[in-house]
């Protein structure tokens, strides 16, 4: 059977929903396939159908980065396939988080930390999907992954989304919120970009999970450090993230970015998915 071609984005026609991440000027087409700030100048290539919207990474975004296009990730899935497994299975697992959202046949949907595109076959076909992730490795494979699936992928960072305010109907985030260099600064931006009266919808693992590591509770972390750097195949600088972020509030983030936000355990409570409304300025 012939390959599926995959579908490219038309990044001239994206230009009015977008905005320049260095200055939130107003994006406008260039000559090549490419976009320019109309205010500050910066030009944002595309490459290999991916915009390329993000600068030199510090911090958590570049621990983050560094492992999803390395060789440690492939080797960590294995357990968030196990952990979808003894929770009833992949497609139970996504969807715990996905209908917390309305509808989404023939809206507009922003996906943060799209990775590889895994929440995509739960997501209708006439839903534009809008996806932004910090790792090039991660964007190649959902291109290559899902070919005839029209998603328009966004090499950018959470804290500065590249898009208008109230642009999307709806805003999805898996399993990336605890680990963004500013989780409030994303969360603020999520609601930014979403529509007043669209839906945001956010899950992770609980930040203190580790705190209920074994050896960590007989005073022995750095076993447990052991177990997740080389065991579940983290690698040290992960795992150094994870232990800086263990005592994170989720609370304090979701009431000042949304209204009427509900919390809700997941996976027999190893991870935790909030949705609500976008908090908009004077709400």
């Amino acid at each position: 059977m012939a390959n599926r071609r995959t579908a490219e984005t038309n990044w001239a026609g994206e230009a009015p929903l977008m905005r320049c991440v260095d200055c939130g000027g107003a994006m406008q087409p260039s000559d090549g396939d490419a976009l320019d700030c109309s205010n500050c100048g910066r030009k944002y290539p595309v490459r290999d159908g991916v915009l390329q919207m993000m600068g030199d990474l510090q911090g958590n975004n570049k621990v983050a980065a560094d492992f999803y296009d390395g060789p440690l990730w492939p080797k960590f899935r294995f357990w968030e396939h196990f952990t979808f497994f003894v929770n009833g299975g992949r497609k139970r697992c996504r969807r715990q988080v996905l209908k917390h959202l309305p509808d989404l046949s023939g809206t507009r949907l922003l996906e943060v930390a799209i990775g590889d595109g895994s929440n995509l076959p739960f997501i209708p076909d006439d839903c534009q999907v809008y996806g932004v992730d910090i790792s090039t490795v991660q964007l190649a494979d959902c291109r290559r992954k899902f070919p005839g699936r029209d998603v328009r992928p966004i090499l950018g960072e959470a804290e500065r989304l590249p898009f208008r305010e109230d642009t999307f109907d709806n805003v999805l985030s898996f399993g990336a919120l605890n680990y963004f260099n500013d989780p409030l600064a994303a969360m603020k931006e999520m609601a930014r970009v979403c529509k007043p009266e669209g839906r945001i919808a956010v899950s992770d693992e609980y930040p203190g999970l580790t705190n209920k590591m074994l050896f960590r509770r007989i005073g022995l972390p750095q076993v447990d450090r052991w177990i997740m750097s080389r065991l579940l195949m983290l690698g040290p600088e992960f795992t150094d993230m994870i232990d800086r972020h263990r005592h994170m509030k989720i609370e304090p983030i979701m009431s000042e970015s949304l209204d009427d936000w509900e919390l809700h355990s997941l996976w027999m409570k190893v991870a935790y998915c909030v949705s609500g409304r976008p908090k908009k300025a004077g709400s």
